[in-house]
């Protein structure tokens, strides 16, 4: 075996899983009814997660923060039924106004702004009851995020006129993002095998940098078959869910499946989107700081396999925006080769 699989192969107890999976998450109005094109108008994020990690190496960081921070608190060494893993994230975020037409954008609709970002992030799933994720993503805003290039040119592709104002987008500036949350999962089973049943995920989160700055707290219920394979799917910017699949967990087989609803609320100090560049005058509105998310879909798994659709409900983010926001989540997660 190659000595870094070696570093990552599995340590013997029930949820050790040794197989690399890929992520991928696309979100767009266009996957909803009733298409808007504005806003959080599209987002895309890339990822590729590690199996559990087994050496005293790769397991320092965890084992340094749980040393001195409430973080990763349960030691992998007094608990073998915990998994450790590492998440690498590349990802762009696009945010346009709802009238795309101007050449001088109207001053009290959402900035063009674009986020291009790469991070990485550690996992840790404690005996399928507790899941925690820190995130750090560095990244750029402004034109050096090509998302003008990048959705001119697709509109052209489709043949749909292209946004005429992101000359007056953010200003470029460096970014980091830093991210913890965690979930809480309470079961119900319906069956003698366990493998039908309820679950309920209450979560907390923390964000800083001079991306978002915000506090966040919800919840996600589901129903299906073998919960324990995962947290729930994946988004990019509501930070509920995970990429994290588990199939040893599964009550019996090997494939699972649900459907989910919930809400998670945050308590926004800073959204550089809305609130524009930390160091330039630029373009700005006035944020409204309370903000609310409902979700609901279904997800299906085999093995290391995840397809998932999540509709999204966003309530207003700033002062003089005409309604809600909505846009559709789509998922992908499957097993690499090694």
């Amino acid at each position: 075996m190659p000595a870094f699989l070696a570093v990552v192969a599995p340590r013997g107890a029930t949820a050790q899983d040794s197989v690399w999976t890929s992520s991928v998450v696309e979100e767009d109005d266009y996957w909803t009814p009733g298409t808007q094109d504005r806003h959080y108008t599209h987002g895309i994020r890339l990822s590729t997660t590690s199996g559990d990690v087994a050496s005293p190496f790769w397991n320092a960081p965890f084992d340094f923060l749980a040393a001195y921070t409430p973080l990763f608190a349960d030691q992998a060494g007094s608990d073998p039924d915990i998994a450790r893993r590492y998440n690498l994230l590349l990802g762009q975020n696009m945010y346009t106004p709802e009238d795309w037409r101007p050449f001088n954008p109207d001053a009290h609709d959402w900035p063009y702004a674009g986020w291009l970002y790469g991070g990485v992030g550690l996992l840790q799933d404690t005996r399928g009851e507790t899941f925690e994720e820190l995130d750090l993503k560095l990244g750029m805003v402004g034109p050096g995020s090509l998302a003008n290039q990048t959705q001119t040119k697709y509109h052209l592709l489709i043949n749909v006129a292209p946004f005429n104002g992101w000359h007056a987008q953010l200003h470029n500036e460096p970014t980091l993002d830093l991210y913890y949350a965690q979930k809480r999962r309470f079961e119900w089973t319906m069956t003698s095998d366990k493998v039908w049943g309820f679950d309920a995920l209450p979560e907390a989160g923390l964000r800083v940098g001079n991306v978002y700055d915000y506090v966040d707290a919800g919840a996600v219920a589901r129903f299906g078959a073998n919960l324990k394979m995962d947290y729930g799917p994946p988004h990019i910017d509501m930070n509920a869910g995970a990429d994290y699949i588990n199939p040893t967990r599964a009550a019996r087989g090997d494939i699972g499946g649900y459907v989910f609803a919930g809400a998670i609320g945050r308590l926004v100090a800073r959204n550089i989107f809305l609130d524009g560049n930390s160091f330039k005058s630029s373009a700005h509105v006035d944020k409204i700081p309370v903000v609310g998310d409902g979700e609901a879909g279904f997800a299906l798994l085999y093995q290391h396999w995840r397809l998932a659709y999540t509709y999204v409900i966003r309530t207003q983010e700033f002062a003089h925006e005409s309604g809600n926001d909505h846009y559709g989540s789509l998922n992908l997660t499957f097993g690499m080769p090694f």
